[in-house]
C-alpha cells in the first residue's frame, strides 16, 4: 500500500526487495525481507521511534510521560483524561472514524486507542530514551503501538508496546503513513 500510494502521488517508493520496488504483497519473502530507503520521499510505515516521538511530543522540550495516553492531561488510570483522547475498552467496542477524540499536541488523532498501528520495526529490546530508534533488522514479530478499542486503559500508555505476527489480519489493526520530510 505504501509503495502504490507513493507511485500514485509521484513520489519515490521506500520499500524494495532484491533491489526491485515491491508492488505486490503476496510474497511473504519479499515483504519479510524488504529494505526501507528511509531518505526516499514516498510513504512508509513509521519506525517505532518515530511513532513514540509523535505520540509523546508536547513542545520539543516537554514530553508526554510514558504512562499517559497521547494528548492526555493525566495518567492512563484517569478515565476522564484518557477518554478524551482515546477510543478504548472502557468507552467503545469498535473502530471509529478518525477525529472523534481530542488530538495530541502535534494535531494527530488516535495515537492512543481506536486501532493498533503497525510500525516498520521487528520487535526487540526497546532502547529506552533513544529519539531515532529503529528495531532489529529481522525477526518474527512486528511492533504494533497505540492500543486499540478492545483493550483496557493500560494499553493506551504512550510507552506501551506490543508485538504481532505480520500475517495477522483483523479489524482492530491498521496503519498510519509516514514520510521523510
Amino acid at each position: 500500500w505504501c509503495n502504490a500510494y507513493s507511485q500514485e502521488a509521484g513520489l519515490t517508493p521506500c520499500y524494495t526487495y532484491a533491489s526491485a520496488v515491491i508492488k505486490d504483497s503476496t510474497s511473504a519473502t519479499a515483504c519479510d525481507n524488504a529494505a526501507c530507503a528511509w531518505t526516499n520521499n514516498g510513504y512508509r510505515l513509521p519506525s517505532e521511534g518515530e511513532y513514540q516521538y509523535a505520540a509523546s511530543y508536547i513542545n520539543g522540550s516537554s514530553w508526554t510521560p510514558y504512562n499517559y495516553a497521547s494528548g492526555a492531561t493525566a495518567d492512563y488510570t484517569n478515565a476522564a483524561a484518557t477518554g478524551l483522547v482515546a477510543w478504548y475498552g472502557a468507552n467503545f467496542s469498535s473502530a471509529q472514524a478518525v477525529g472523534g477524540k481530542t488530538a495530541n499536541a502535534l494535531g494527530i488523532y488516535d495515537m492512543s486507542g481506536n486501532v493498533w498501528e503497525w510500525c516498520w520495526d521487528w520487535y526487540g529490546t526497546y532502547p529506552g530514551t533513544s529519539t531515532d530508534y529503529r528495531g532489529p533488522a529481522s525477526g518474527s514479530l512486528r511492533v504494533v503501538r497505540g492500543g486499540g478499542f478492545g483493550v483496557g486503559a493500560g494499553g493506551m500508555q504512550v510507552g506501551y508496546r506490543n508485538s504481532l505476527s505480520p500475517y495477522v489480519t483483523s479489524y482492530s489493526y491498521g496503519f498510519r503513513f509516514a514520510r521523510t520530510n
